[in-house]
């Protein structure tokens, strides 16, 4: 005679199994106060997309020059005025901001050109510079085709 397999000789993974069958119709069947909770993590998802996006705005480099500018320097004046030849940025979230300056001296000097940064130019005395007199001239010429 066979005798069948009892009850008490069950395997631990099958009780468990047993156990997540028969609760799982309990969790999967919506209560009645379980609309709130999916408006809240409706609302949880648009709010962390909303930060990854500010986060992602927020790393934005602010540039202190750009091509053209004219610049001078406020410690050495011996380097006379320079132009911005060139901005390179990093596309790499928390890369570099550099500009190239040529000034009146010949040389071709790098800065960092991220104002967020402590090393930037500005700190270090590059300023741009500003002849009221170029404006002058500028808007005569406009105005009234002197040049």
């Amino acid at each position: 005679m066979r005798r069948g397999k009892s009850p008490q000789k069950k395997s631990v993974a099958q009780l468990r199994r047993s156990e997540e069958l028969s609760q799982a119709p309990a969790r999967s069947a919506p209560a009645p106060d379980s609309a709130p909770a999916a408006d809240v993590s409706l609302t949880l998802k648009h709010f962390q997309r909303r930060r990854e996006t500010a986060i992602a705005e927020r790393e934005d480099k602010r540039l202190f020059l750009r091509v053209g500018d004219e610049v001078d320097h406020l410690r050495h004046e011996e380097w006379g005025i320079g132009v911005a030849m060139e901005v390179m940025t990093s596309s790499v979230p928390g890369g570099t901001c550099l500009v190239r300056v040529r000034f009146q001296d010949g040389q071709l000097r790098c800065f960092n050109n991220d104002l967020d940064n402590q090393a930037c130019c500005y700190y270090f005395g590059v300023r741009r510079y500003w002849n009221p007199s170029h404006g002058v001239d500028a808007v005569s010429a406009k105005f009234f085709g002197r040049g």
